[in-house]
């Protein structure tokens, strides 16, 4: 069940705006103020911004607004640090957590900053991550081991050059260590598994301050956890992964009609039903003029990926055809993230475990009352390697074939559209959810609720917990799909 009813959602996103602007910190000369109340001195501030080699920026310096943002703004995530603190090693890490541990500050750690929720941003302490960028790979043990702050596009594009591939997302601009740590679904999941399946150690760095190395002989526990559940526990500076070795894929885009969504979609459907493992694809309905398009890529042998096209063109007349024979790293790289600009985006999720006539119906109904700019896709078909684990081999427990995400996705420019837009998008999501059983992505959960953690991690939870407890036991980390420990 959802902690707000339709209801109370909708007075609290309606308050959210009333509020936007005025949940402001104010600074004096001598001592930062905290919007609890509470004070910072400045010597405080002094030693602490003293420590950090990657820099300390508060309210009132330049670059602020800037700093404070994640990709997915809106209203209601919207948050004013009262400090975001630029890490480049695991000193500054461990230096931010200590000082936010002293003044009683909420931490958001932020990586990619691509979280639905918004959890890369706090009114307390934002440790902000990017300036972790450092990555080696051995291509010949084909491991990569990057630090936190570096996307899965820079990681693909790297990987690349030696003709390896690391198992990560689809968008090129999000974290791969933060993306690891919710499970991690990708164009290569078919074939080698989920992200967390490939992770091999890491470097953590927890609440009370200690940097833990993490693999299969040391705090095994723990590794167990970061498959899936990680944020919980820490933060991670960096991991270890494998790669895998990678030719040409057959990759791209086709775009159809609007008016062909239902066939594409059954057609889609019946495809992925019966897929290799070679391939992977989504199924986007947008109100601009892409149409329907389907996003894909085939890492197999040319003959059975042509085969595999001849019935994608044949199912309705593509109006665009971009798929062609290429790197993986040309097609899944993409380019370099930039900041994120003064839009506003918002997303809504769903997972079922398959796609449905019942399921398709409600998707072409909600999307033909779409707002401009909507983008409902269906993602992360799941099939192959990824469903092959035992749910309780990690912390990441969707494993089920057949299994669907659908994505609910709405940006836009006018401050004023936000509150329809992103009660339409509340609207869509309550009514593509299962009445009952209800499963959630860590990467994709896009509210908080009564049930939400059992709904993330089902019967991994109470594993969960007792590793919370001992690695994290005041709930330190907490803007995350949370796992409370006992007695927190």
């Amino acid at each position: 069940m959802e902690l707000h009813t339709h209801q109370s959602r909708r007075q609290f996103i309606k308050r959210a705006f009333a509020i936007v602007g005025t949940l402001g910190l104010t600074t004096a000369p001598t001592q930062l103020e905290i919007r609890d109340g509470s004070q910072i001195d400045s010597d405080a501030l002094k030693r602490f911004r003293a420590q950090l080699k990657g820099g300390l920026i508060l309210p009132t310096d330049p670059g602020y607004d800037a700093a404070r943002r994640v990709y997915f703004w809106n209203p209601e995530i919207e948050r004013r640090p009262a400090l975001v603190a630029r890490c480049v090693h695991a000193d500054d890490v461990r230096y931010a957590i200590e000082f936010a541990r002293r003044h009683g500050l909420e931490v958001a750690v932020r990586g990619g900053g691509h979280s639905h929720m918004g959890w890369g941003t706090s009114n307390g302490l934002v440790i902000d991550l990017p300036g972790l960028n450092r990555v080696t790979i051995d291509p010949d043990k084909r491991t990569c081991h990057i630090d936190a702050g570096l996307s899965n596009g820079e990681v693909i594009r790297l990987a690349g050059r030696y003709g390896l591939a690391p198992v990560l997302g689809q968008c090129p601009g999000v974290g791969a260590a933060g993306l690891t740590l919710g499970g991690g679904l990708g164009w290569l999941s078919g074939l080698h598994g989920a992200a967390c399946d490939n992770l091999l150690s890491a470097d953590v760095v927890t609440a009370d301050g200690r940097i833990l190395s993490v693999d299969a002989e040391r705090n095994s526990d723990l590794l167990w956890a970061l498959r899936g559940a990680g944020a919980n526990f820490g933060v991670i500076t960096s991991v270890e992964c494998r790669l895998q070795s990678i030719g040409p894929v057959t990759a791209g885009e086709l775009y159809y009609s609007i008016r062909e969504a239902r066939p594409v979609l059954r057609f889609f459907r019946s495809l992925m039903a019966e897929a290799p493992d070679s391939l992977q694809a989504a199924l986007n309905l947008t109100t601009g003029e892409r149409g329907v398009f389907v996003h894909l890529c085939h890492a197999g042998e040319w003959s059975e990926a042509e085969r595999l096209l001849r019935t994608f063109r044949t199912v309705a007349t593509p109006v665009k055809d971009t798929v062609r024979r290429q790197e993986f790293a040309q097609f899944a790289g993409g380019l370099p993230a930039g900041r994120p600009d003064t839009s506003f985006r918002c997303v809504a999720t769903v997972y079922r475990n398959e796609l449905s006539d019942e399921v398709m119906d409600k998707v072409l109904d909600r999307f033909s009352d779409a707002p401009p700019e909507t983008n409902l896709g269906i993602d992360h078909y799941m099939h192959g390697e990824v469903c092959r684990p035992r749910s309780d081999s990690t912390a990441f427990p969707l494993r089920q074939s057949g299994g669907i995400h659908i994505r609910i996705s709405l940006a836009w420019k006018d401050s004023a559209e936000a509150q329809h837009r992103m009660l339409w998008a509340d609207e869509a999501r309550k009514l593509l959810r299962p009445s009952s059983g209800e499963r959630i992505y860590a990467n994709y959960q896009s509210y908080v609720g009564k049930g939400t953690a059992e709904a993330v991690f089902d019967a991994n939870l109470s594993r969960l917990v007792v590793l919370k407890t001992k690695y994290d036991p005041t709930n330190f980390f907490r803007r995350n799909s949370n796992v409370e420990p006992r007695h927190a």
